[in-house]
């Protein structure tokens, strides 16, 4: 079964469920509660599953003829599918990867990669967030490559000596996939310490070097309900200074250019 597919059987369904009970009663995952009539069900990630890992199954569709459903990682669930419950990590070297100003209007998106000793880290450069760069994509590209440059130089990591915990974030999807196919041992976990507190501050010094400014701000220090004007801020900045600088490719940046 194709679990990247955007519609399911109702038989299908009912396989997947069945999977996914079984999970739960092992502990692997638990069930969440969503205020959606649409909503068949829900589970998340816990123990051995990062509680960034999360599911959604959503009731039969007449109009799309089918269920949809949403996964953060079907790589999981292809496990689950294959009745292999077991997700305890292989005893190897860890490396975490994490990604700084994606959600930043200014400036390229940074990848960093850490063992918790050495941090390397890399930057997408603005073009690539912009126009037909964007639109294709090339960004996944470019990012990904970046970030296996840094795993096999600058650690001279392989699947039989290190495996790799990686943020949840789309930008690193691509990345993800890739070292998978490679061969290492991938978990997508919520990134904290040392990387994203140093992976932070080198972006904030990436930024003031690009537009020589401190403008940056953490998103996760900053009140959810005081994003927005952090956010506009910082694009009037832009508009006004360092137009060439924006991340014009997001339709909410390139539309109040226009």
């Amino acid at each position: 079964m194709d679990l990247n597919k955007k519609l399911f059987t109702s038989s299908e369904i009912e396989l997947i469920t069945g999977r996914l009970k079984k999970a739960e009663k092992l502990g692997l995952i638990v069930p969440l509660t969503e205020n959606n009539q649409y909503l068949m069900c829900a589970y998340a990630g816990t123990g051995a599953i990062t509680p960034k890992w999360s599911v959604k199954i959503y009731a039969y569709s007449k109009n799309k003829k089918g269920h949809s459903m949403i996964c953060t990682d079907t790589e999981v669930l292809k496990c689950f599918m294959a009745d292999d419950f077991n997700f305890t990590p292989p005893e190897l070297k860890v490396l975490k990867i994490d990604d700084a100003g994606w959600g930043f209007p200014l400036c390229g998106v940074m990848v960093g990669v850490t063992d918790e000793i050495e941090l390397y880290t890399d930057v997408v450069p603005v073009e690539f967030f912009q126009g037909d760069n964007f639109a294709s994509k090339k960004y996944l590209d470019e990012y990904t490559c970046r970030g296996k440059k840094i795993i096999f130089e600058k650690f001279n990591a392989a699947p039989g000596t290190h495996r790799i915990e990686i943020c949840s974030g789309f930008v690193n999807k691509m990345l993800r996939d890739e070292l998978r196919l490679l061969g290492f041992h991938v978990r997508i976990i919520d990134v904290t310490g040392m990387l994203q507190d140093e992976l932070e501050e080198r972006f904030r010094l990436y930024v003031r070097s690009e537009i020589c400014s401190d403008i940056y701000y953490d998103p996760k220090e900053v009140r959810k309900t005081a994003l927005p004007q952090k956010f506009n801020e910082v694009l009037e900045f832009g508009k006004k200074h360092f137009p060439q600088k924006l991340k014009t490719g997001w339709r909410s940046i390139g539309e109040s250019l226009s």
